[in-house]
């Protein structure tokens, strides 16, 4: 399933309702603080039964925010990537589960992946709430990936995720273990790897 925004996915791979105006989310979503906003942020309102007219600005940035229908498909994945989650949680010697979204370019794949990631990020905070003077705890993680990265450029996505600074000297293992030792610190519990179709 497949969004029309200007990344268009082609493979999505998950490893165990609006969006905000571009003035208050900075951030791609590709990134802590941009999948944080789109994960915490409602979904914007219609307009109620008596109220006053919207003006053509109000309704363009109601439409171009893009609210996703929670469909039975989109369920039906997000209890899958939740039971493979729970399923590598006690996994220590092999490889953790993991799911493999396909299909044709523009059917959605890409607001599947999303929306499953900010369920379980809105589980994962629900049961563990913040504490106050507390590290925060990064539950998901959500990597794009263009066509043709090299090893390097997937691992530095990974790394661009949660802002661990890179050089051009730096080597794909420095770059590899650094991204393993903030994934675990960070306490990243899911990982959403949205491969795409175009650059």
């Amino acid at each position: 399933m497949n969004s029309t925004g200007p990344n268009t996915p082609g493979t999505t791979h998950a490893t165990a309702a609006g969006a905000a105006p571009a003035e208050s989310a900075p951030y791609a979503v590709d990134t802590w603080h941009g999948f944080q906003t789109f994960a915490t942020t409602p979904a914007p309102a219609p307009p109620a039964p008596g109220e006053p007219e919207r003006s053509v600005e109000e309704r363009l940035a109601y439409h171009s925010a893009f609210v996703t229908v929670r469909t039975p498909a989109i369920d039906t994945l997000a209890l899958s990537v939740r039971r493979l989650m729970l399923l590598g949680r006690y996994q220590r010697t092999t490889a953790r589960p993991s799911l493999i979204l396909t299909g044709p370019a523009a059917t959605g794949k890409t607001t599947a992946l999303l929306e499953v990631g900010r369920t379980c990020h809105l589980a994962h905070t629900r049961q563990h709430p913040p504490t106050p003077g507390q590290q925060p705890v990064v539950p998901v993680a959500y990597v794009l990936v263009p066509p043709g990265a090299s090893a390097k450029a997937l691992t530095a996505g990974f790394a661009r995720y949660l802002g661990i600074p890179t050089t051009t000297r730096t080597t794909q293992a420095q770059l590899m273990q650094a991204v393993c030792h903030t994934y675990n610190t960070a306490g990243v519990r899911l990982v959403l790897i949205d491969f795409t179709d175009r650059g």
